[in-house]
């Protein structure tokens, strides 16, 4: 029988191979009992993201990809680089998009600004008048018949409600 003097060595990785797959530290380890749901299992990879500058990020996700390509990020942005002229504020689609939007709707925002200077002038006119007029407005809206209330009506009171109840 031979014997081994030397002892037992353990091979430990401290960092991730490529196509690893680790499981989430939030997962409790605990019996499934009979007619419950499993819980959710997510798998976490480790990802290498290129963003459009070239530079590379370590991320891990829940998507099996080993490399993903950032077309529009946070360097590519104008709205986060409001210092480089290079940087073109949208996209092709979204600025076609915003030109179709603008033809279609721009006649509105025309009228509003005409209709806006008709209502400031008639406003500077009416100037004088008294809220009194207003309320006459208001009732002439309601009807013929009406006849405003003096004073508030009579609130519920739940003290006097339980009162009358005992009675």
């Amino acid at each position: 029988m031979f014997r081994s003097t030397s002892p037992l060595l353990t091979f430990s990785r401290s960092i991730s191979m490529k196509g690893d797959v680790h499981l989430s530290n939030r997962r409790v380890m605990r019996k499934i009992k009979v007619g419950k749901a499993r819980p959710a299992i997510f798998h976490q990879f480790d990802t290498l993201i290129e963003l459009s500058d070239g530079s590379v990020i370590k991320r891990t996700s829940q998507a099996p990809k080993d490399e993903i390509r950032m077309i529009n990020d946070q360097r590519s942005s104008s709205l986060w680089n409001p210092n480089r002229s290079d940087l073109v504020s949208m996209d092709a689609a979204a600025a076609d998009r915003v030109n179709k939007f603008k033809q279609r709707f721009a006649s509105f925002d025309k009228f509003e600004t005409a209709q806006d200077k008709r209502i400031k002038s008639v406003q500077a006119e009416e100037a004088g008048e008294s809220k009194a007029s207003e309320s006459d407005d208001y009732m002439d809206l309601m009807g013929s018949n009406v006849q405003e209330v003096q004073k508030g009506g009579k609130l519920f009171n739940k003290k006097l409600d339980k009162q009358k109840r005992k009675k």
